[in-house]
């Protein structure tokens, strides 16, 4: 009888592709597969019929995971099963798509960004590579599963993770705690959730509300150009907000010397309670271009619906005119529907063009006028409007004097 297991290791076959690989009657590659039915998988039924081998990932003792979904009110129930296979692909069962990889939900939730770097030193008996962007797919279902009880969304994956959930209780932290946990995130030891971005920040659970604290000093040059893009960036939300475009809520708080942006999560509901949410990343086929490009090959495939285009033109163009240089497609969420996608609310908008580089000095004039693409054009003339109005506020703002440069000469144009 032929070993089915090593004709699938370049990855899944129809049934036809492997019987005649292995030249065996329907009936003998039934035989052959009961006598290797743990170590493949049957997939789809008929003309449809795949195979594909299991695969057991280094550092992990199983090749099937359980997959859960916390719901608004913090109860937790099953979602499936995900599979891993050679050739680096997985299943998510019970819908059996083949993937490449994982599936874009699980990278969309891995650690990252600035309290991703602290996650394999705070989890150092995971073995995992310091630097979150050297992680493999492995390296991703490792800490998914096994350290995966609080991620962003609503996703638990895992049974250690599933576990570890059930025991999740969230310190209550006030503005007193914002200087001791600011200093923990920097040396490495915060604990929470790992959201995204490179700015310094940790998350904290305040009057009943999950938040994310973005936090920057007046130590240095660099360390208060950042205190003023953390101002401009809660006047940027609160002018959308201001003309009724959905922008997550935010709170400026200044505490001896440390400046601090709360901004509320939408990811969380009270306590305990979640919602799906998916980044524009994950969503989207087409990572490559912008925002708008991206929400336009989703709008051809109706994922998106015409108020959604417009939400994301919009803040596309709009980010371009207060100087967001740091459009990349993880800074729009979206909300998973039946019927495709909703567009979360607007956050991450600041005017990046003048963050501070890693090595060298930072700008200190105004960058150019941006113009209009051919995709944005039916909403400038709205950006243009709003972008004018954050550049007004903002230069009633009190800023270092190199900024206070710079953003008086946007609110002149």
């Amino acid at each position: 009888m032929p070993d089915l297991r090593s004709h699938l290791m370049n990855g899944a076959l129809t049934s036809a592709e492997l019987r005649g690989a292995v030249r065996l009657s329907r009936e003998g590659l039934s035989l052959a597969y009961d006598r290797e039915s743990r170590q493949i998988l049957r997939l789809g039924q008929g003309r449809a019929t795949r195979y594909a081998a299991r695969q057991n990932l280094p550092g992990l003792n199983t090749d099937e995971f359980p997959v859960f979904r916390v719901d608004e009110a913090g109860a937790i129930q099953p979602a499936g099963r995900i599979v891993t296979l050679v050739a680096t692909e997985s299943v998510w069962f019970p819908d059996e798509t083949i993937i490449d990889g994982l599936p874009p939900e699980m990278h969309d939730v891995a650690p990252r960004g600035f309290l991703g770097r602290s996650y394999s030193r705070r989890h150092a008996d995971l073995d995992l590579p310091e630097n979150v962007a050297n992680w493999s797919d492995n390296h991703i279902l490792i800490a998914l599963s096994r350290r995966g009880e609080d991620l962003p969304g609503n996703l638990v994956i895992g049974r250690e993770s599933f576990d570890r959930f059930q025991q999740l209780r969230h310190e209550t932290h006030t503005s007193d705690d914002f200087q001791r946990l600011s200093d923990n995130a920097i040396a490495g030891d915060h604990v929470g959730s790992s959201a995204g971005g490179e700015q310094p920040k940790f998350t904290a659970f305040v009057n009943g509300q999950h938040r994310i604290v973005k936090f920057a000093t007046n130590a240095t040059d660099n360390a208060r150009r950042w205190q003023d893009l953390i101002a401009l960036e809660h006047v940027a939300l609160e002018t959308l907000r201001d003309a009724g475009i959905d922008a997550a809520e935010s709170q400026l708080l200044d505490l001896n010397g440390l400046r601090c942006l709360i901004v509320d999560r939408f990811d969380r509901i009270g306590d305990m309670g979640r919602r799906a949410v998916m980044t524009l990343a994950a969503a989207s086929d087409q990572l490559h271009g912008t925002w708008t490009d991206s929400a336009e090959e989703m709008q051809r495939q109706r994922k998106l619906n015409d108020n959604g285009f417009h939400r994301i033109a919009l803040l596309d163009a709009y980010g371009s005119l207060i100087a967001n240089t740091d459009r990349h497609h993880h800074n729009i969420s979206l909300y998973p529907t039946r019927a495709g996608y909703d567009v979360a609310p607007a956050f991450d908008q600041l005017p990046m063009a003048y963050a501070p580089p890693s090595s060298g000095n930072f700008r200190n004039s105004a960058v150019e006028q941006s113009y209009a693409a051919a995709n944005t054009l039916a909403v400038w003339d709205e950006a243009h409007a709003l972008a004018s109005e954050f550049w007004q506020r903002a230069a009633k703002l009190q800023l270092t004097d190199s900024m206070q440069k710079i953003v008086r000469a946007h609110a002149r144009r």
